[in-house]
């Protein structure tokens, strides 16, 4: 059984990967901020490649701080996450901790277009 440091790394790596792939989808032009887009729940539940609705905005929010993600509701792994917040049911906005959360801000792909 992997050790709580292996389990959080690993974690966070997995919800990096879908954060990138949501960062594209939110980068294609002409979006209006106000309507609702697809995107992949950004949790590390193996196998899950459900989809999410948000806004650009609410999407932008949460993009606002490397160690937060958007997961659908029950989608939480509290070994490596707390929830901080809940959008009416839709996904609720979880927030790495410990280990989880160093790797997650190393892996945030904009603090790497920043030091680029």
């Amino acid at each position: 059984m992997p050790t709580d440091r292996v389990h959080q790394e690993r974690a966070a790596k997995n919800q990096s990967l879908f954060r990138e792939v949501n960062e594209r989808i939110e980068g294609l032009p002409n979006r209006p901020p106000t309507i609702f887009e697809v995107f992949i729940c950004e949790c590390c539940l193996d196998g899950c490649s459900e989809t999410m609705s948000l806004t650009i905005e609410e999407y932008e929010a949460v993009r606002a701080h490397p160690d937060l993600f958007a997961v659908l509701p029950g989608h939480v792994d509290w070994q490596v996450e707390r929830v901080r917040d809940s959008a009416d049911g839709r996904y609720e906005v979880v927030q790495k901790i410990e280990r989880a959360a160093e790797v997650a801000q190393h892996l945030d792909p904009r603090e790497r277009q920043r030091s680029a």
